[in-house]
């Protein structure tokens, strides 16, 4: 995995996985959450959809057209940190303004759509039911 600081003047593709350092609902210190890039077809740009957690399975956001690398369906890795504190707050933590507080960028980790597999659980039966 590669810090998402360290990617500026490169791009996310679909299939990615971008690893927040805290869970965006559940506030500082909660784990991280897992967020792939998506292409939901359509005239904007490129998405994130969840894809650990509870909230697996649902989209997180679709990004605005200049997201986008031109030509190209990729994310701009330079464009989401200079973007950042727009797209990714916490749900439920304000500052002392009444404002949502940003997610730290510090941390967040993209991992390559070649760099990882998906492996079955032997121990899913312990899981919690979702809510």
């Amino acid at each position: 995995m590669r810090l998402l600081t360290e990617m500026a003047g490169e791009s996310l593709v679909r299939g990615d996985i971008l690893r927040l350092a805290d869970n965006y609902d559940l506030g500082r210190g909660s784990g991280p959450v897992d967020l792939m890039v998506y292409d939901p077809h359509g005239e904007d740009g490129l998405g994130l959809m969840v894809v650990s957690g509870y909230k697996a399975g649902l989209t997180f956001c679709i990004f605005p057209i200049e997201s986008s690398n031109p030509g190209t369906r990729s994310l701009d890795a330079g464009w989401l940190l200079r973007n950042w504190e727009h797209w990714f707050v916490y749900t439920y933590l304000h500052d002392a303004h009444g404002r949502l507080m940003p997610l730290p960028v510090e941390g967040a980790q993209v991992l390559g759509w070649t760099e990882r597999e998906i492996t079955v659980r032997t121990d899913a039966h312990s899981r919690p039911p979702r809510p």
